[in-house]
């Protein structure tokens, strides 16, 4: 069979052709870092990607919403630690009031420091996440105790009995919830039905109303008042285990989404090295079938192209 000049023309272009289109995705593999472009370059890779991208996807979901999660409990954490603090003052108030020494002089004073430490107690309770009210059920948009015109707190509230069982739910994982908020209904000890935030609230409307009455009036608020103090404390240790099951799940997903994101780079990435290696040997064996092809056949498009 005779072999023409045409047949070793297009033969050579094909070749150089091949070549070329080596190169090509050599080079976008160097520059990407991805192993394939299109998925029918590598379609086993391609559906593996695929998959392992829905599943950061997934995980960085969970994670946005376990860091809320995280934020929120913070917030009720730290607002829960300023009542215990604030209820400190509140036992030392009552126990110097208790005292028989004290003159109607004193007694006012005492009375009016603790209607002061009631309108403390008022704005933790209005204490906001995000412009949220975070001890108001699923009313986050009004303070669960409202200020007078003139900015006064009132001596005693009425709790929304609605915000029982009215949580505020953050997914951090497949079927798995945590709840950031307390409405005061959870059971931290108090009588069915309490809500123990609005009954501490009161009983300091109570206190202040006690001491100007006389010790006798004060001592009797005292087991109110250490049961108060009593509920404030458990309730800030059923946020403290929710905060800790959110920072554990934290740091499991971001376990997950190291080991994905490994997997995603095995799967979908590059081999440098070797690409590298591949790339050189493609362009020195495609100059290197330019020149021969330029020997073999008087092209000048050859030529053109070697220059």
């Amino acid at each position: 069979m005779q072999v023409t000049p045409i047949t070793v023309a297009n033969t050579l272009l094909q070749n150089i052709e091949n070549q070329e289109s080596q190169i090509t995705q050599l080079q976008q593999e160097e520059s990407t870092g991805e192993s394939f472009t299109l998925p029918s370059d590598n379609p086993v890779a391609a559906e593996n990607t695929l998959n392992l991208n829905n599943m950061l996807a997934r995980v960085n979901t969970y994670t946005t919403s376990a860091q809320n999660a995280q934020g929120w409990l913070n917030e009720t954490n730290g607002a829960l630690t300023n009542m215990i603090n604030l209820w400190d003052d509140v036992l030392q108030t009552a126990t110097q009031a208790s005292s028989s020494t004290n003159n109607a002089a004193d007694l006012n004073a005492l009375s009016k420091s603790v209607s002061e430490l009631q309108a403390n107690l008022g704005q933790i309770l209005d204490t906001q996440y995000e412009g949220q009210y975070i001890f108001n059920g699923y009313n986050t948009s009004t303070p669960p105790i409202a200020v007078s015109v003139s900015g006064q707190y009132p001596a005693s509230v009425t709790w929304a009995t609605s915000t029982d069982g009215q949580s505020q739910n953050f997914e951090i994982g497949a079927n798995t919830n945590v709840t950031v908020n307390l409405t005061g209904y959870e059971s931290v000890g108090q009588p069915a039905g309490e809500n123990y935030l609005a009954q501490a609230y009161n009983d300091l409307g109570s206190l202040a109303q006690a001491i100007t009455q006389g010790p006798q009036a004060v001592e009797a608020m005292l087991p109110s008042l250490q049961s108060d103090l009593s509920n404030l404390t458990a309730a800030q240790a059923l946020v403290g285990g929710s905060l800790q099951r959110v920072q554990n799940t934290l740091t499991q997903l971001g376990n997950a989404s190291t080991d994905i994101s490994q997997n995603l780079a095995d799967v979908s990435g590059a081999n440098m090295a070797q690409v590298t290696t591949q790339l050189a040997q493609e362009q020195t064996a495609y100059q290197a079938t330019l020149q021969s092809g330029s020997q073999i056949l008087s092209l000048s498009l050859l030529n053109f192209i070697n220059t």
